[in-house]
């Protein structure tokens, strides 16, 4: 079948399907000619990946023989997914059970392995007790359950990936299978594992795919700023702010084969109809899939992000980095003064930057002429900055746009013609 027809004909299934149901949009912002692009360096979407790393802890409801064979798949394939993505330049949120954090763990007096947690209220998956299946061993032993190796060689990587989370024990946040209590619980022992590693804990991925967001509040006052939505209506959209401040960004995809069509094909689509219309991506997985999916249909979506992100139409960012670059957009506004030979561009900012993470803003300045110098004003110094021209825009000659990278710690830009 001709390219162009199968594209045609793919697109019209996932129409019919209501894969393209339009989301929210980005809100707009600009200010006297000066406009906080949607997404960093000006792209004209996002996108973002995201992978359950929970080795055997997803699969204790499963039979013994599939818990091991999925654990046995996800430490073979890490290694080759942190080299493919080294290779392509693509950085990843790695949403992580923090059990998987631990060297080793021990049961208690009891008997019972990590009496200090709080238990579900219930438990719909097995018999017997939540850590029924915890060795309480350690990582020579049994390398299934515990994976600081791993979580060291993400780390190690020359692409800086995001390590959020993905519970500690991989409960369900459902309303009949958790608690308050239950949820800051698993989320504390996660911090108590990652912070003395230097990480902040800002995204979270609800095991199961059950979404909690009845604990929004919760997790906001514990710092995280992002977590994985799902909607069966929509999987293009901008991302939706909270009144948390916990960003929602909505799954465009699952990793998988498909029978009867290039699922390679499916994400180059989804990826033009999210450039087309200013959205984020966001396409996930099980580290423990088939090695043979991510051999040819996730390198080749990597490779296509890639591709996206070097012609500048893409910009591909962790989930936290969505969140803050977001977050950012929200909460700064511009005060621009225009002069003879040049303008002023003040932030006014109220930013949480502790809480959201450092971050940049890109700005698009419609000028009559491309600009002689850039300088960043910071609190006691300046600096110089460059900037992209961008073509102008049909028969406006008269008129030119240019994007400037500015640090959101930045007080003003000064721009010289």
């Amino acid at each position: 079948m001709d390219q162009t027809i199968k594209e045609t004909f793919l697109k019209s299934i996932f129409r019919l399907k209501r894969n393209f149901a339009k989301g929210a949009a980005p809100s707009d912002r600009r200010f006297d000619g000066v406009e906080i692009t949607p997404f960093r360096g000006g792209a004209r979407a996002s996108g973002t990946i995201s992978a359950d790393f929970e080795i055997a802890w997803a699969f204790r409801g499963s039979s013994e023989e599939e818990r091991l064979q999925r654990a046995i798949r996800c430490r073979h394939n890490v290694p080759y997914l942190v080299r493919i993505l080294e290779e392509t330049g693509i950085p990843i949120t790695w949403a992580t059970v923090g059990h998987l954090f631990l060297e080793r763990c021990e049961r208690g007096p009891s008997g019972l392995a990590h009496p200090e947690m709080p238990r579900p209220p219930r438990n719909l998956r097995w018999e017997g007790d939540w850590y029924h299946h915890d060795p309480c061993t350690d990582s020579k032993k049994d390398p299934h359950w515990y994976a600081p190796d791993l979580i060291q060689l993400i780390r190690a990587s020359k692409v800086r990936h995001e390590i959020g989370s993905h519970s500690f024990s991989h409960i369900d946040f459902s309303g009949r299978t958790s608690t308050p209590e239950l949820v800051r619980c698993e989320l504390e022992a996660c911090l108590k594992v990652m912070v003395p590693q230097g990480l902040h804990l800002r995204s979270l991925v609800y095991p199961f795919g059950d979404m909690g967001h009845h604990y929004l509040d919760l997790l906001g006052q514990m710092g995280l700023t992002a977590v994985r939505h799902r909607d069966q209506r929509v999987t293009l959209g901008y991302p939706e702010r909270t009144p948390s401040g916990v960003y929602k960004l909505y799954e465009s995809m699952n990793m998988r084969r498909a029978r009867h069509y290039d699922y390679i094909e499916k994400a180059r689509i989804f990826l033009e109809e999210a450039v087309r219309r200013r959205a984020a991506y966001h396409i996930w997985f099980h580290p423990s899939d088939p090695t043979e999916v991510f051999e040819r249909e996730f390198y080749g979506i990597v490779q296509h992000m890639a591709k996206l992100q070097r012609e500048g139409r893409l910009w591909v960012a962790t989930m936290a980095e969505l969140a803050a670059y977001c977050e950012a957009r929200e909460q700064t506004e511009l005060d621009v003064q225009r002069e003879a030979n040049g303008l002023t561009i003040v932030l006014r900012s109220k930013y949480d930057m502790q809480r959201y993470g450092k971050t940049v803003l890109t700005l698009r300045i419609t000028a009559p002429c491309v600009p002689r110098e850039c300088h960043l004003q910071y609190a006691e110094r300046s600096k110089p900055v460059g900037w992209t021209t961008e073509n102008p825009k049909g028969n406006d000659k008269c008129s030119r746009s240019f994007l400037v990278d500015v640090p959101v710690q930045a007080s003003e830009l000064r721009v010289g013609f």
